[in-house]
C-alpha cells in the first residue's frame, strides 16, 4: 500500500508531498522547499525512511511548486522528472513568475526539457502501484492531477481545496474551465476519496460535492 507524508514549505505554505510504497520507491510530489532548512526536512525524512526517490512530479508549473525541483534533480540525480506540458509550454518561467509578482527572489530554473511531458490519460509507475494522470485545467493550463486508485487518494495541487477551488486570476486561467475540469475529472472519483491539496488541509471528494459553495 503506498503511503503519503506531507511537508508546509515555503512563506505561502505550499504542500509538497512525498508517496512511497513498502519497499521504499519514492515521488516527490510539488517540491516547494524554499530553503536549505527546509531541503534538509524532505532529505532527512528521505533517508529515515530508507527511500529512493524514483520520480518527480509537479501538478502544475507555478512557481511556488516547483521551487525545489532543481535541488531534487541534483540531488538524485537518476530520479525521473514529469510536468504538464501545457504548462511548460505557455507559463512564464518560475524566475519570471516571481519578478511578474514583484517578489525579490531568485529560483534556480530546471531546463523545460529535463521534464517528460504529461497531458492527462498518462498512468505512471511507482514501483507496482500505478498512478493515474488527470487533465484538471482552470488553474493553470496544464494543470494535472495524480490519483492512486488502490491507496484511495488524489493529489490536486491547487485545483479543489476544503470548500474552496483554486485561484483562476494567474496566467491562462479559467474560471469556468476549473469549475467543469473539477466536475468531470475529480467529483466522479469515489467519495471516499481523500484530496491533498496544494495549501492547507486535506478533504474528501464526497464533502466537497456535498458542501463545497462553488458547486451549489
Amino acid at each position: 500500500m503506498l503511503q503519503i507524508h506531507s511537508f508546509c514549505f515555503s512563506p505561502v505554505e505550499e504542500n509538497t508531498y512525498v508517496i512511497y510504497d513498502e519497499v521504499g520507491n519514492a515521488a516527490i510530489v510539488d517540491c516547494g522547499c524554499m530553503t536549505g532548512n527546509e531541503q534538509e526536512r524532505l532529505r532527512s525524512f528521505v533517508e529515515s525512511k530508507g527511500l529512493s526517490p524514483r520520480l518527480l512530479l509537479s501538478t502544475h508549473m507555478h512557481f511556488d511548486h516547483v521551487w525545489g525541483n532543481g535541488w531534487v534533480l541534483r540531488t538524485w540525480p537518476e530520479i525521473e522528472a514529469y510536468a504538464p506540458k501545457i504548462d511548460l509550454e505557455q507559463l512564464p518561467s518560475p524566475s519570471e513568475q516571481i519578478r511578474k509578482f514583484g517578489l525579490l527572489l531568485r529560483c534556480e530554473e530546471v531546463d523545460p526539457s529535463v521534464y517528460r511531458p504529461l497531458v492527462g490519460g498518462e498512468v505512471i509507475q511507482l514501483g507496482k502501484h500505478s498512478l493515474e494522470v488527470r487533465h484538471v485545467p482552470g488553474h493553470s493550463p496544464g494543470h494535472v492531477v495524480f490519483y492512486a486508485a488502490n491507496a484511495g487518494f488524489v493529489i490536486v495541487g491547487d485545483t479543489l481545496f476544503r470548500r474552496n477551488i483554486g485561484r483562476t486570476d494567474f496566467w491562462y486561467g479559467s474560471y469556468d474551465q476549473l469549475i467543469g475540469s473539477i466536475r468531470e475529472q475529480l467529483f466522479t472519483l469515489p467519495t471516499d476519496t481523500i484530496v491533498y491539496p496544494g495549501h492547507e488541509d486535506p478533504t474528501v471528494i464526497g464533502e466537497e460535492i456535498a458542501h463545497n459553495p462553488y458547486f451549489k
